[in-house]
């Protein structure tokens, strides 16, 4: 009689060596996940990282973690707007803070002393020359018109400015900086705390800006979706994108009501014109949520995949409850905002740590599959993949693989 058990695991490094194969040739992820299928007892995958194409000095699995307690005074009073600029008698965000955390923050991850943030955002723009255009994808989810003053946490424009503030230090021209979220409008409160005037704004509305189009030819302009039954709608990428030849995402760390959390990856729905389309794929109750999420085939897209030189979450306030509630405070971080920034090449490693730590603040409020996306990205070479306690002591004793640093200043 044939040996059941002996045949599954040769059957299994069978799987494993295509499966690496297949990795090392760029295939998309659908191939590990239907063959990983069909086995009893599916492995979890850790497929080679495939480097990004644009930056240089990538670090696997490198995540860092700047908190600051000074970084806003706000005093959670939903009628007055979150994200202003301290000045007197202002309460909101300090921008020289968020500056000083945004120079630590990518000098550390570069391994560089902080006298080197010329350098730093250098080595994340190699090659810049005037012209070529930086995307900043930001998160405007619950900006619906350019006057819409809702308390829901969206993007603030402190740690927007003081990117922008690290590309010129480089030499990036303003006109050569776009800011976009292509189905949301970007809000006159977010707009009135910008401190350079020069960068071009791109949103689906008017109010002075430049509105959205998805107009290109490019061949990878639409995105290639594989589920394992079912069919997704078309799902185009915005020009403010594919036009651009570095891309900096600034998602916010939040919880979700349907996908469980809304980080680094989800914040690229807001790249397409369908994003609604995609929602019965991201879901945590899906059918095949351990084989298959429509986030890695989005973020798998090469204008996402190859362009992106640095993921920042934002932490300031974050959203310890979903996507549209206001900012509140966070029993983990001492009864106050978590006052945070964290900084990574590894798209996948940052999404990690921001999981981690809305999981330790939501408790049974954050479902258990909630990070099924990031070891399916992991098993798609987009990046290194652990679930770990970022409040073990010391801090970053809490992974094996990531490389997690927490700086408080």
């Amino acid at each position: 009689m044939k040996n059941t058990k002996t045949s599954r695991l040769a059957r299994r490094q069978f799987l494993k060596s295509l499966l690496a194969t297949a990795a090392g040739l760029g295939l998309a992820h659908l191939e590990a996940t239907h063959a990983l299928s069909q086995l009893d007892d599916p492995p979890r995958l850790y497929l080679p990282l495939v480097v990004n194409r644009v930056t240089r000095t990538t670090r696997p699995g490198r995540v860092v973690h700047l908190h600051a307690s000074s970084a806003t005074n706000w005093d959670f009073n939903t009628s007055h707007y979150y994200g202003r600029t301290q000045a007197s008698g202002v309460v909101g965000v300090s921008q020289a803070v968020v500056d000083a955390m945004v120079e630590r923050g990518v000098t550390e991850l570069l391994g560089l002393p902080l006298t080197a943030v010329t350098e730093a955002w250098q080595q994340l723009t190699p090659d810049y020359t005037p012209g070529a255009l930086v995307a900043i994808k930001v998160n405007l989810n619950n900006s619906t018109n350019c006057s819409s003053a809702v308390a829901s946490v969206d993007a603030i424009a402190q740690p927007v400015n003081a990117v922008i503030r690290g590309l010129k230090l480089r030499g990036v021209r303003e006109q050569d900086i776009v800011l976009y979220d292509a189905i949301r409008s970007f809000p006159d409160r977010v707009y009135n705390e910008l401190a350079y005037p020069g960068v071009q704004i791109h949103h689906n509305d008017t109010c002075g800006h430049t509105r959205t189009t998805w107009n290109s030819s490019d061949p990878d302009s639409t995105i290639r979706f594989n589920p394992p039954s079912g069919s997704l709608p078309t799902v185009r990428l915005s020009d403010s994108l594919i036009n651009a030849t570095y891309l900096i995402n600034m998602p916010i760390m939040k919880g979700h009501p349907i996908a469980g959390v809304t980080l680094g990856f989800k914040n690229h729905f807001g790249s397409t014109n369908n994003p609604s389309g995609m929602h019965a794929y991201v879901t945590t109750s899906y059918a095949h949520i351990d084989h298959y999420d429509a986030l890695v085939d989005l973020n798998s897209n090469p204008h996402i995949r190859n362009k992106t030189v640095l993921t920042i979450g934002d932490g300031i306030y974050g959203s310890r409850q979903y996507q549209d509630s206001p900012p509140a405070r966070w029993t983990t971080f001492n009864n106050q905002s978590p006052c945070s920034l964290f900084f990574a090449t590894d798209p996948v490693a940052i999404d990690c740590v921001m999981h981690d730590l809305l999981k330790a603040e939501r408790g049974l409020a954050q479902p258990a599959v909630s990070n099924n996306y990031l070891w399916l990205a992991e098993a798609a070479g987009l990046g290194v993949y652990e679930s770990g306690d970022p409040w073990q002591s010391p801090y970053g004793s809490g992974y094996a693989k990531l490389d997690y640093q927490r700086i408080e200043l």
